[in-house]
C-alpha cells in the first residue's frame, strides 16, 4: 500500500502497533516461488490463504514459517475468479490467524497489511481504505461480499497477505489482480466461501444450465417484466434436457428476480448439484420449469 505514517486509531494506538503487527505475523508465511514472493495467511491448521495470481502456475512451492522453518507447500485449490488459492503444508504449530468475519470498514479507516519474505523477514505496509460499498463482480465473475479497496497499491511480496483494521484483526486478503493501482482486500466472508470449496473440490464450482442469453423488456400474463431472453440452447446441456426453448425469457430463479446475467450466475452457483425452479415467459404466459443445474465444463458459459 502507499506508504502512510502510523497514525492514532480510536481501537488501536500507534503506540500498540508494533505489538499487532507481531501478533498477526505469527500467523503469516512467505511463499518462494519460482518467479517473485508472495505471503499468505494460515487460515485454519496446515492451510494458508494467499493470491491466486501470484502462485497458480508455480509447479513447486517453498514456505516460510514464522520460527524460520522452510517446508514444502502443495496447492490445495485456485479460484481465478476472486484470485484466491489454498496451499497446504506441515510442519510448525502455526496459529489460525485472528479475524473479523463482520467486518464493514468505511472510506478512511486505517488499515495494514502484514506479509513475510522468503528470507523469513517480516514486513508491514500501512495506508487506508480508499473504497468501500456492497457486494461485487470481479472482470472473471467471482462474487465478493464487499468492496474494500486500499488507497495505494501493494509492495512486492505483499500480494496474498492479510490486510489488518483498527482492532488488531484481519478483515481479508490483499489481491493486486483487480486493480493496476490500488489494492483490494478480499473480505472473510468471502475467504470462508471459497476456501470451503477449494478443500472440497480443488475448485470454485461454477453453475450451468447450457444456454446463451441476454437482457431484455418482456410482456408476462399482461404487464411488463424484465427478464433474459435465451437465444441459444446447448443440446447436452440441463437446459434443454429440462424443454428450455429460445426465445423462452427467464424472470426469476429459486424466486428471486434475474434481470441481469450476473444475477442468474449468482443463483446458480450456489445451486451446482440440486434443483432449481424458474418462472419463464413463454408467448407472455407465466411457466413453470425445474431442473438440475449442472457444474459448468470447461470452455463453456451460461
Amino acid at each position: 500500500m502507499t506508504p502512510q505514517p502510523p497514525s492514532p486509531h480510536p481501537s488501536l494506538a500507534s503506540a500498540a502497533l508494533p505489538d499487532a503487527v507481531e501478533r498477526i505475523a505469527a500467523s503469516v508465511v512467505g511463499l518462494s516461488l519460482r518467479r517473485g514472493a508472495a505471503s499468505g495467511a494460515v487460515w485454519q491448521p496446515g492451510i494458508a490463504v494467499t493470491a491466486a495470481s501470484s502462485v497458480w502456475r508455480a509447479s513447486r512451492l517453498q514456505i516460510v514459517l514464522p520460527d524460520g522453518e522452510q517446508v514444502e507447500g502443495t496447492l490445495r485449490g485456485v479460484d481465478p475468479a476472486t484470485d484466491l488459492a489454498a496451499v497446504a503444508f506441515e510442519g510448525g504449530a502455526v496459529p489460525a490467524i485472528e479475524r473479523s468475519p463482520a467486518a464493514a470498514p468505511r472510506v478512511g479507516d486505517f488499515v495494514f497489511a502484514v506479509g513475510r519474505e522468503p528470507s523469513g523477514l517480516v514486513q508491514a505496509s500501512f495506508g487506508h481504505v480508499g473504497a468501500a460499498a456492497g457486494e461485487w463482480r470481479s472482470w472473471r465473475g467471482g462474487r465478493v461480499e464487499r468492496l474494500i479497496r486500499l488507497d495505494g497499491g501493494l509492495y512486492p511480496g505483499l500480494a496474498g497477505a492479510p490486510v489488518v483494521d483498527g482492532s488488531g484483526q484481519a478483515i481479508g486478503i490483499a489481491s493486486p489482480a483487480f486493480s493496476r493501482l490500488h489494492g483490494v482486500v478480499l473480505p472473510v466472508a468471502t475467504v470462508d466461501r471459497v476456501l470451503a470449496q477449494l478443500l472440497a473440490h480443488g475448485r470454485v464450482q461454477q453453475g450451468y444450465l447450457g444456454i446463451a442469453a441476454q437482457p431484455v423488456r418482456a410482456s408476462l400474463d399482461g404487464a411488463g417484466t424484465e427478464g433474459l431472453l435465451i437465444s441459444s440452447v446447448a443440446d447436452d446441456g440441463p437446459a434443454a434436457r429440462a424443454g428450455l426453448l429460445v426465445g423462452d425469457v427467464i424472470v426469476s430463479a429459486g424466486g428471486q428476480p434475474v434481470a441481469s446475467i450476473e444475477a442468474l450466475r449468482g443463483r446458480l452457483g450456489e445451486q451446482v448439484g440440486g434443483r432449481l425452479e424458474l418462472k419463464l415467459a413463454r408467448g407472455g404466459q407465466g411457466v413453470q420449469i425445474a431442473l438440475d443445474v449442472a457444474e459448468r465444463p470447461a470452455g463453456r458459459c451460461g
